[in-house]
């Protein structure tokens, strides 16, 4: 008997925040070639657009996309997100919570403005869409009674690995560490995975923004002796999404060539 391939996520629907860029539309792109539906989540209209089409163009024959526009740290936008998925996804199978952002300020120059903005989008959207993505599942059961359903936070090596300028930003990664333990717990009845991935340094529009000489820096500090690349997260990610991870829940997987190790 010819046994199934787990990790293949065919018709399966999954949805990414944060969608239109970097490591989230990276994840997107390896979720449609294992054969998901996938919908991706962005707050810029025009980078979604953009993103979609992207994705229209590489999404073999069946596979279907979708695009949200929201502000993840926003209640008002995400219970509207929340209503537009009820009536676009007939069955939640997967989300990724990947929306973040971060910042290079000292910590005698950070102002409040810049900790909360950090805090807001990074813990508090993290927080608002998971319980979203949560609901949106346990009512698929009745669509799909026996279906894997997971949940995956993007969290970062900088949660136990501190650089300087990065305050808000490593701690609110450190505080999804521990999110991800005690949803996995709460959801764990419900037959909802909860897992994250930690990327470390990664080649992205942001990241490349921030620091154009990444690549040489990557070389130096990581025992890979490169960067990561979006693609190298999404294979992640695609894994812990799909059944062949069945039986992991509460796992934290670092995605960094290393970096976290020295």
């Amino acid at each position: 008997m010819e046994q199934r391939d787990l990790s293949q996520l065919d018709g399966r629907w999954i949805v990414v925040t944060g969608g239109s860029k970097g490591i989230g539309l990276g994840i997107a792109h390896e979720l449609l070639r294992r054969g998901a539906h996938v919908g991706i989540v962005a707050r810029n209209p025009d980078d979604l657009a953009t993103a979609r089409k992207e994705l229209e163009a590489a999404a073999p024959a069946g596979a279907e996309v979708a695009a949200f526009r929201a502000d993840t740290g926003d209640e008002a936008d995400v219970a509207r997100l929340e209503g537009e998925l009820r009536d676009r996804v007939p069955a939640l199978s997967g989300f990724v919570a990947n929306a973040g952002t971060g910042g290079l300020t000292s910590f005698l120059d950070l102002d409040v403005a810049e900790w909360d903005r950090i805090m807001r989008v990074n813990l508090r959207g993290t927080f608002l869409v998971s319980q979203l993505a949560a609901r949106l599942m346990i009512g698929s059961r009745e669509a799909d009674p026996d279906g894997d359903r997971s949940l995956l936070v993007v969290s970062s090596v900088r949660a136990h690995q501190f650089r300087p300028g990065t305050l808000p930003y490593s701690c609110t990664k450190a505080a999804l560490n521990q999110f991800v333990r005690a949803v996995a717990v709460e959801l764990a009845p419900h037959r909802i995975r909860v897992n994250a991935v930690a990327p470390g340094m990664t080649v992205t529009p942001l990241m490349l923004e921030r620091t154009p000489n990444v690549e040489d820096i990557a070389a130096q500090r990581i025992p890979f002796g490169r960067a990561g690349q979006p693609s190298d997260v999404a294979q992640a990610s695609a894994y812990l999404l799909s059944a062949a991870a069945g039986f992991v829940t509460g796992a934290n997987l670092a995605v960094d060539g290393g970096e976290a190790l020295i």
